[in-house]
């Protein structure tokens, strides 16, 4: 039975980790993205962003960043999705609606189907920040279904 426990321990890890993964392979399986940052060390990406009619959630479908073939791998990478009531452009402690992160050494990360319930006077913007050993960057942009 422990021997069992072993081998599932890393598939339970995983199971834990809903909405993001690591490869090297491209960004999405279908759709268009638009290029957020793309330096010859890190390149930032994301998804479609509509309004799920069944929820009214707001979806972002993916955001991720990457690093290119023979660059340092990212070291650590967040995703912050808020309200950016008092329009100062950073997520404060009480305007945070989501928030993703990995801390592992990767290649590529994505995180994806990122909802949240908007208010409707919100101000909704999304960051990610994603470092390499040689690298710091941020991103933010407007979150609001693409027209």
């Amino acid at each position: 039975m422990e021997g069992a426990l072993r081998r599932a321990a890393p598939l339970l890890v995983l199971a834990l980790l809903p909405g993001c993964a690591g490869h090297r392979a491209g960004w999405a399986s279908r759709g268009r993205y638009e290029v957020l940052y793309e330096t010859p060390s890190v390149q930032i990406r994301r998804g479609a962003q509509k309004i799920d009619p069944q929820t009214g959630e707001l979806v972002l479908a993916w955001a991720g960043a990457r690093t290119p073939e023979g660059q340092p791998e990212l070291v650590a990478c967040d995703l912050t999705v808020f309200d950016d009531h008092d329009a100062d452009g950073a997520p404060g402690a009480d305007e945070i609606l989501a928030f993703r992160e990995n801390r592992e050494p990767t290649a590529k990360i994505v995180f994806g189907d990122v909802r949240v319930r908007p208010k409707s006077s919100a101000t909704l913007k999304a960051r990610i920040v994603a470092s390499t050993a040689k690298e710091r960057c941020v991103v933010s942009w407007r979150v609001a279904p693409d027209g």
